[in-house]
């Protein structure tokens, strides 16, 4: 059986349990705490960060965040370059140019004769030739290597029986073919006792060889973005290196009633990043947007991040579900007669914003939050008016129109949907992906989630932590970085903004990944009041 554990390097958890006097037997004396040890799924023993975001400089990138497990295995780089919004926007990937870029480590990060998994996410831009973005060193063969493989075009991993000639090589390869400039999820899972050796994308055990034999040379420098003679072109992060079988729970993320969980929650590998967070609480409403104030108008981001929502002229800060909200009604807000703005009809929205100054004398400017061309997802709580028609909940500006917009609409007696154009546009008449639930109450507060799965080229529509529907993307849609903000409240299209939404608007979060069915339901359970 696949141990969950490494030997000795399990985590633990001290728990004192104070014995409460009245369960005591009369008279005696007071308990002293109790320690009970826990098993936990061991930790990585190195892992890289690979990019860098807010708070994350390029050195703490490479440096390794689990000195403590195994010992300090910084990865040192060599002919390296970055690039800016690679995985992230408002972050940086190393650039690997496919013919002398890489990186290395210690060789005591790994021993491949062992049993290990090796996991990070890879950006592949070219497929010409063969390309390994991983590798062991040996004075003969690597002694473990994973990349593409141009003959098949399919991920592969390949160990040889030993390092010099004569050796005989296990390979496996993926079923899925890799997409050119889509980050995708790699793990190499090498049992030793098993003796096999797995392959796994996007969480996902697509090929396992058997009867495999490791080999290890202890001088060879582990690397990343080479093997032997072929050369990674694009891009990776978030790597990580284990002394243990990864197991399916990895990936997904361990829950507290899983058999060796623990008794503890763990995110898993494919968890997704969150990069936008508006609560709401220390937002400003918009008074006069005129007025040439950068703290007004505006509700902050709690992430790292530090994005703004820009408010328009009118939009308000009311008290809502368990805090502030963002209203949006058609009319602003002021409610004093006198007041030069009273009664006045106005167009209400939200839209993101990134400072391109510095934090003391910020410049804000219209900016994205999110990379639409890969894997994405948002989550809101929100309610409106249903007498005023068809409404925008969230959308995302592209050129000519949008490449998404969760709303509502007067069918059936009402309905959430959830469009992604195929043409990134919406225009009239256009093909499209759409996503709909029944919304008979939508003047209550609802959970809603929009999922892009690029990788599964499908998005999946949530309603109060539970998934309504999941849809192919139509065969016209192609992944494209839109440039436009993030909205709320209405949707561009080709003829111009519509959709205007009256209503309201709390807790919108966004994260760069798909995030999984159960991860929604445990998010909605954590908001829900």
């Amino acid at each position: 059986m696949t141990s969950y554990f490494s030997s000795g390097r399990a985590r633990t958890s001290s728990l004192a349990l104070a014995v409460a006097a009245a369960l005591l037997p009369a008279g005696a004396a007071e308990a002293a705490p109790r320690t009970t040890t826990i098993d936990r799924p061991a930790p990585p023993t190195a892992y890289w960060s690979v990019e860098t975001y807010p708070g994350i400089t390029r050195e703490q990138a490479f440096a390794d965040s689990q000195p403590a497990v195994r010992g300090d295995t910084p990865l040192t780089p060599v002919g390296i370059g970055w690039e800016q919004d690679a995985r992230l926007v408002g972050g940086e990937a190393p650039a690997f140019d496919g013919v002398s870029s890489y990186l290395s480590a210690a060789s005591a990060t790994l021993d491949s004769s062992g049993t290990f998994s090796v996991a990070a996410w890879v950006r592949l831009t070219d497929t010409s030739v063969s390309r390994d973005f991983l590798s062991k060193a040996s004075s003969g063969h690597a002694t473990f290597s994973a990349g593409y493989d141009k003959a098949s075009d399919r991920w592969q991993v390949r160990m040889p029986t030993k390092t010099g000639k004569g050796a005989k090589w296990s390979v496996a390869r993926s079923t899925s073919a890799p997409r050119v400039g889509l980050w995708t999820h790699i793990a190499v899972v090498h049992d030793a006792a098993a003796r096999t050796l797995t392959l796994w994308v996007d969480g996902v055990a697509e090929a396992t060889q058997t009867g495999v034999t490791g080999v290890n040379d202890p001088a060879g420098e582990f690397r990343l973005g080479r093997g032997d003679a072929t050369w990674w072109r694009g891009n990776l992060a978030g790597a990580r290196v284990y002394d243990r079988a990864l197991v399916v729970q990895d990936f997904t993320g361990w829950r507290a009633s899983d058999p060796g969980s623990g008794g503890f929650d763990e995110p898993g590998l494919l968890k997704p990043i969150q990069v936008g967070k508006w609560n709401f609480e220390n937002a400003i409403p918009c008074y006069d947007e005129s007025i040439d104030d950068p703290t007004l108008c505006s509700a902050p981001d709690s992430t790292a991040f530090g994005r703004q929502l820009y408010l328009t002229q009118g939009a308000y800060i009311d008290a809502g579900r368990w805090g502030s909200v963002l209203t949006l009604d058609g009319t602003h807000w002021i409610d004093d007669p006198s007041d030069p703005h009273y009664g006045e009809a106005t167009r209400e929205y939200a839209r993101s914003q990134a400072n391109r100054g510095e934090p003391a004398n910020p410049v804000w400017e219209d900016a994205p939050v999110l990379r639409t061309d890969q894997s994405f997802t948002l989550s809101t709580w929100a309610r409106l008016e249903p007498s005023r028609g068809t409404q925008t909940v969230l959308s995302q500006d592209a050129a000519g129109g949008h490449a998404f917009r969760l709303g509502w609409e007067p069918v059936d007696g009402g309905r959430w949907t959830l469009v992604v154009p195929a043409d990134g546009t919406g225009a009239d008449g256009g093909a499209a992906a759409v996503a709909a639930a029944p919304a008979l109450d939508a003047d209550l507060w609802h959970h809603l989630v929009v999922v892009l799965d690029a990788a599964h080229r499908r998005v999946l529509l949530h309603v109060d932590g539970t998934l309504v529907q999941s849809v192919a993307l139509d065969a016209a849609w192609q992944p494209r970085q839109a440039t436009g903000s993030l909205l709320a409240g209405r949707v561009s299209t080709p003829a111009g903004p519509e959709g205007w939404l009256y209503g309201q608007v709390d807790d919108l979060g966004a994260y760069q990944g798909a995030m999984s069915s159960a991860d929604v339901r445990a998010l909605f359970d954590a908001q829900r009041v």
